[in-house]
C-alpha cells in the first residue's frame, strides 16, 4: 500500500500526472497532507510542539488533452496561518511523450524539489536539504511562467528533458516573481534525465537556470545555476545524491563575482522481514559560499550538517520519523543537535 501510494503521489508532482479521461467522465483526483511536529534542540529557537504544513493536492480534466493541477498549503505562524498556492499548472498533452503547461512550478532544478512537493509524507525524511529547503535563498524553489517536457522512449530505457521560460527572483530572492519579472530579462531553464529503467530504479540528470537578479533598486547579478543528480528512486537502497553550483556576476561596480557550492547525499533503506515497517536513513550536507559572491555573501547560509533518521511506517498513510541532526551554521565553528520527531499523514481520494 505504501509503495503504491508513493507512485501515486510521485505522479502528482509535476510532469508526473497523465490522466486518461473524457468530458463525458470527468474525474477529480484529491490528495491532502499533514504533519505534526516535536522539535528539542540546542539551537537558539523555539522548541516544543508544532504543527507542520496542511496541503492539498488537486488534479482535474479540462477536455480530453488538457487538465489542470493545483497545490495549496496551510503554513502555522505564532498566531496565524499563512495560505499560499505552491503551484497551479494548467497543462496540454500533444502526447504521451510531449506536454506543454504554464503556472507555477517547482524549479526542475535537480532532483529534490521536482521529486517531493509538499506534504512531508512523501519524503523519508523530516526535513528537506538545507540547500533546497522552502524559502531557499540558495535555489529559487518556485518558478512562473511556460515549461515544455518531453520523453524519449528507448529499448527499456527513458530519455526525458524540459525547457522553460518564465519569471525569475523577486527583489526578495527567496520568492518567485509571481505577479511578474521585477527587470528585463526573463529567466530560462532546461534539464535533462537518463533513467534505465526495468526494476533498477536508478535516475541520473542535468539542469541549467539563468536570470538577472535585483535583489535591491540599482542592483543587477547575472545568475548562473549548474545541478547534477544520480538517484536509485528504491526502498533498499534509497540512494540520493545531488550538487548544485550558482554563480553571481554583478553588472554594476565594484563588478564582484563569486558562487555558492552545495551537496547532499543521503542513503536509506528499509529493513526486511517483520521489520519491514522501519526504513533507517543518513544524509550528509553542505553549503559554501565565497565572500566575494555578490547576492548570497553575508546572509549566512554557510552550513555542515548530519542528519540521522529513522522512519516506521505503523499504518498505510501514516508515518512516524524520529530525526537527530548534529549541524553548523555560518561557520560558527560550533555543532549544535536537535532532536526531531514527526507524525505525517496523507489522505487520497482517486
Amino acid at each position: 500500500m505504501v509503495v503504491s501510494l508513493l507512485s501515486f503521489c510521485a505522479s502528482a508532482g509535476w510532469a508526473q500526472t497523465e490522466i486518461t479521461t473524457s468530458l463525458t467522465e470527468p474525474q477529480f483526483h484529491i490528495m491532502g497532507f499533514a504533519d505534526i511536529d516535536y522539535d528539542s534542540t540546542d539551537l537558539h529557537g523555539k522548541e516544543g510542539f508544532s504543527l507542520g504544513q496542511a496541503v492539498a493536492h488537486v488534479i482535474a480534466p479540462l477536455g480530453d488533452r488538457l487538465n489542470v493541477f493545483g497545490e495549496v498549503s496551510a503554513t502555522a505562524h505564532d498566531s496565524e496561518y499563512t495560505i499560499e498556492v505552491e503551484r497551479l499548472i494548467i497543462k496540454y498533452d500533444f502526447s504521451d511523450q510531449n506536454m506543454l503547461s504554464a503556472g507555477r512550478y517547482h524549479t526542475p532544478i535537480g532532483y529534490w524539489n521536482t521529486a517531493y512537493h509538499h506534504g512531508a509524507w512523501l519524503q523519508t525524511t523530516i526535513s528537506r536539504p538545507e540547500s533546497v529547503k522552502l524559502g531557499s535563498q540558495i535555489v529559487p524553489i518556485h518558478f512562473v511562467g511556460l515549461l515544455f517536457e518531453g520523453k524519449l522512449p528507448g529499448r527499456g530505457s527513458d530519455f526525458g528533458y524540459n525547457v522553460g521560460v518564465g519569471n525569475g527572483r523577486h527583489e526578495n530572492v527567496a520568492r518567485a516573481g509571481d505577479a511578474g519579472d521585477i527587470n528585463s530579462e526573463e529567466a530560462w531553464t532546461a534539464s535533462a534525465y537518463f533513467a534505465p529503467g526495468g526494476s533498477s530504479g536508478m535516475k541520473a540528470g542535468l539542469g541549467v537556470y539563468s536570470d538577472l537578479v535585483s535583489p535591491a533598486a540599482g542592483i543587477e547579478i547575472d545568475e548562473s545555476i549548474y545541478s547534477a543528480y544520480f538517484a536509485l528512486e528504491r526502498e533498499t537502497p534509497e540512494i540520493i545524491a545531488e550538487y548544485v553550483r550558482s554563480e553571481h556576476d554583478a553588472r554594476v561596480a565594484p563588478f564582484a563575482s563569486g558562487a555558492a557550492d552545495s551537496f547532499y547525499v543521503q542513503i536509506a533503506y528499509r529493513l526486511g522481514g517483520d521489520a519491514q515497517l522501519l526504513k533507517p536513513y543518513l544524509r550528509a550536507e553542505r553549503i559554501d559560499i565565497d565572500a566575494t559572491d555578490p547576492l548570497l555573501s553575508g546572509l549566512g547560509l554557510d552550513y555542515e550538517g548530519v542528519i540521522v533518521g529513522l522512519r516506521f511506517d505503523f499504518a498505510p498513510q501514516a508515518a512516524l520519523k524520529f530525526e537527530y541532526r548534529d549541524e553548523e551554521f555560518a561557520n560558527s565553528g560550533r555543532r549544535e543537535g536537535s532532536f526531531l520527531v514527526q507524525l505525517a499523514a496523507v489522505l487520497a481520494r482517486h
